[in-house]
């Protein structure tokens, strides 16, 4: 379908903003909040039009790829759109997703693009290559049956910096919809590198009947920070009519959506009960927005995964919302909350089920109602149904709601319309102080594995079982266990010379910044050398918490290296005494640490000694008045997570820890370099060649012996408890690492200190601002508050 000519598509945009200034209550929307007034004005405009008669677009949502994220100088988003084919003689019959994108804000688009992954699938037979999704109802299925995605709606994900795209599966015999079939959960993600969507999948939610149709069509859902993702989801058993809905926590790493948890089910006793429900978060509370056959209905939580009896949707004069047997969804904005419906009563009878025109309206979150008031049609109604349409926050000032004329029944092009999809704009006259920004969630939610991954341990020992058989039952059994544990590692990587605990500390230079004072810092971290470091006071009175950041040179952390790993800059912001430390000058000389007594005849494991320094650092900030010392932890990354691990494990006095995507484990992967002579593979020099261990170049030194005694990390790890500590992870540290941290889990509960042993994923190895928000709140709930989240 070829995109209209500029002069009909400025034709058709001007005709149809006359006809919206002609619609009732074309004013723009004006809120009283307790910041003042809310107002937004709002502008029509037409992406793409045309009709063929056989076919048409539908299900035209999209998603925003930020502009810094292709370019760190871009400002304007990268909009992905996708869309999908509906055969207008059937019912429900789609075809593969197309994208359009557009760079410049929606004046202009991209032509549709088939999106090949999204092609259907068929089904051959239990003994072929499955289609995706097959497997959730292998016996519903008969050769030659085709599946595809539906009903998708794409979203960024800050946590992960991915585009991600949930819908639903569909399932065709005969190319009509099979009545009892499989539903699943969809999701894509998109490759903004490369302009593409990656093969689709299926979540893996339990193995129950209820759980066999389980789709979550046309939703919004909420990502809170750290990469969890609230989805609003509704299934039923294949054969029953009924629709429950309910909310699963899913834990996306950037590529993969992995089961949590699910809350509560909500269904009512009327037809087809309650689906095609939509999330949003607002002011501390989850509300949720459903569908059913003969209305609409609203439920609130607290939590996001247990909701409150539903109620039929009102305006704020005690008349019920005519909206029924279609979708409502959210605009969501920190000062204000809508919803987009269609209804009954807009001079709309001729229009299939009164799916338009769309309408948009003030929620007020105390009651649950409508502001009739505030009522007014955003896209106009020209004889085709709306109801399945988008919403998308393209900046802080603007927020699309977008919608495809649905062209069914056929003969509803006599009434004007003619498979436009528009594009309502509306225009914030305040910033959405949300805008990018995932939902806050408290940390122990990260304590939670994926399901899948709950009691899996993979080959790690457990650190409870003894040499004889026996595994330690009590915490004072632990103590005795623990004890031996750190002997034997402080035997293995060489015994620390006495710890510098008084010393007297050079201030080399001080400046003044906001919210707290910078001072350039030299003390001794060894017996024979002395480090400079960076130590950052709030000017507020303390005595305060305090964080030691390490990593390859101190000053990385105080916001002169590279973009988020300025831990010690942020943290004095947000009221931490700070102290960055580095190894400045073996970085330069890439030997990286610290080697005692000398280089060339080193006695304790390179990655130890950084321990030791920081085990000193720690001294430096617990003798300063203005410092707690029952309140000091300690974060790195990469190199620095390494060393942050091996401190906090090997020197239990730092509070709590973080660790940013170090490889916690023992892994062959070239980042997760432990065999490195930096690390744990020192032997006296010329080095062996940098790389993974091959039989030509072998790992030397205590790192293979560590591996021919079948001990790994998870034995340090376990040395924390009950101190909390968090995995930052990142492409090092992928999801499966909860397979080592379930070993550390059982000693924590056998200290009845469960909820400590926390894990974010993200696809890539370096920090963003959302995993970085998890490390600082980890450290204020942690170091600040008492009581522990």
């Amino acid at each position: 379908m070829k995109q209209p000519s500029n002069f009909r598509w400025a034709v058709a945009n001007a005709a149809l903003l006359l006809a919206l200034m002609l619609e009732p209550g074309h004013a723009a929307a004006q809120e009283t909040g307790a910041n003042g007034q809310l107002d937004f004005a709002h502008e029509l405009t037409v992406a793409k039009s045309g009709f063929d008669g056989t076919m048409c677009w539908v299900h035209a949502r999209a998603g925003i790829v930020p502009g810094n994220v292709m370019r760190p100088e871009a400002e304007e988003p990268k909009v992905v759109m996708t869309a999908q084919k509906l055969l207008l003689s059937g019912s429900d019959v789609f075809y593969r997703l197309h994208q359009t994108t557009s760079r410049d804000g929606g004046q202009t688009w991209s032509d549709w693009v088939p999106i090949d992954s999204f092609a259907r699938e068929t089904y051959t037979g239990p003994d072929d290559p499955l289609p995706t999704g097959a497997d959730l109802g292998l016996k519903l299925l008969q050769p030659g049956d085709e599946t595809t995605v539906c009903d998708f709606s794409p979203q960024w994900h800050a946590a992960s910096q991915r585009l991600l795209g949930i819908g639903q599966t569909v399932w065709y015999r005969n190319n009509r919809v099979m009545h009892v079939r499989p539903r699943g959960i969809a999701y894509a993600v998109f490759d903004h590198r490369r302009n593409r969507w990656q093969r689709w999948k299926t979540v893996r939610l339990p193995d129950e009947p209820r759980f066999v149709s389980a789709g979550s069509g046309s939703q919004q859902r909420v990502d809170l920070v750290g990469g969890d993702v609230l989805i609003p989801f509704y299934f039923k058993r294949p054969e029953d009519k009924q629709f429950s809905s309910a909310v699963c926590r899913c834990r996306f790493d950037g590529e993969t959506l992995h089961f949590v948890d699910v809350g509560n089910a909500l269904t009512l006793p009327i037809k087809r009960g309650l689906y095609e429900p939509s999330i949003t978060h607002f002011k501390d509370r989850f509300y949720l927005t459903l569908r059913n056959d003969d209305g609409a209905y609203v439920s609130v939580s607290e939590d996001g995964l247990q909701y409150s009896e539903p109620r039929h949707w009102k305006f704020d004069d005690g008349t019920k919302l005519l909206n029924y047997n279609t979708q409502q969804h959210w605009v969501t904005h920190s000062d204000g909350l809508y919803l987009v419906y269609t209804r009954r009563g807009a001079d709309n009878d001729h229009v299939f089920r009164h799916r338009a025109p769309l309408f948009i309206a003030r929620v007020d979150p105390k009651s649950l109602t409508l502001l009739k008031g505030t009522e007014q049609i955003i896209v106009p109604q020209r004889g085709a149904r709306l109801g399945n349409f988008g919403v998308v926050d393209v900046s802080a000032d603007e927020t699309w709601v977008t919608a495809a004329e649905w062209m069914q029944p056929l003969g509803v092009e006599k009434h004007g319309s003619d498979n436009s999809i528009f594009i309502a704009k509306l225009h914030w006259n305040r910033p959405n102080k949300h805008f990018g920004q995932s939902t806050p969630t408290p940390l122990a939610r990260y304590a939670d594995p994926p399901a899948a991954l709950r009691d899996q341990t993979g080959n790690y020992r457990s650190v409870l079982a003894l040499n004889d058989g026996g595994t330690v039952e009590t915490a004072d059994g632990w103590l005795k266990r623990r004890e031996l544990l750190r002997r034997q590692w402080h035997s293995l990587l060489g015994q620390w010379p006495p710890l510098i605990t008084t010393q007297d500390i050079d201030i080399l230079a001080t400046e003044k910044l906001e919210k707290c004072t910078q001072s350039r810092i030299r003390f001794r971290w060894t017996p024979t050398e002395t480090a400079t470091g960076y130590l950052l006071v709030p000017n507020s009175p303390g005595p305060h918490p305090a964080v030691v950041t390490v990593f390859y040179e101190p000053e990385t952390a105080i916001g002169q290296g590279k973009p988020n790993r300025d831990f010690a800059l942020q943290l004095a912001r947000r009221g931490f005494v700070t102290l960055s430390i580095g190894t400045t000058d073996a970085s330069l000389a890439k030997t990286y640490s610290i080697y005692h007594p000398s280089i060339e005849n080193a006695s304790v494991q390179p990655l130890s000694m950084l321990a030791y320094a920081a085990a000193n650092a720690w001294h430096v900030l617990a003798n300063r008045p203005d410092v707690d010392e029952k309140r000091i932890g300690i974060v790195g990354h990469s190199f620095g997570g390494k060393w942050a691990m091996f401190a906090s494990c090997l020197f239990d006095r730092f509070a709590c820890a973080a660790w940013s995507d170090p490889g916690i484990v023992f892994d062959q992967r070239p980042s997760v370099n432990y065999w490195e002579p930096w690390y744990l593979g020192y032997h006296p020099k010329p080095w062996r060649d940098r790389g993974v261990p091959t039989a030509e170049n072998p790992a030397r030194g205590l790192y293979p012996q560590l591996l021919d005694q079948g001990r790994d990390l998870h034995e340090l790890h376990a040395l924390m408890a009950p101190r909390p500590f968090l995995v930052s992870g990142g492409s090092e540290d992928p999801i499966t690492r909860w397979q080592a941290l379930n070993r550390t889990r059982e000693v924590y509960r056998l200290l009845g200190a469960t909820g400590r042993v926390m894990m974010t994923n993200r696809p890539d190895h370096s920090p963003n601002d959302d995993s970085n928000e998890v490390i600082y709140r980890f450290f204020e709930n942690y170091l600040k508050q008492t009581q522990t989240p």
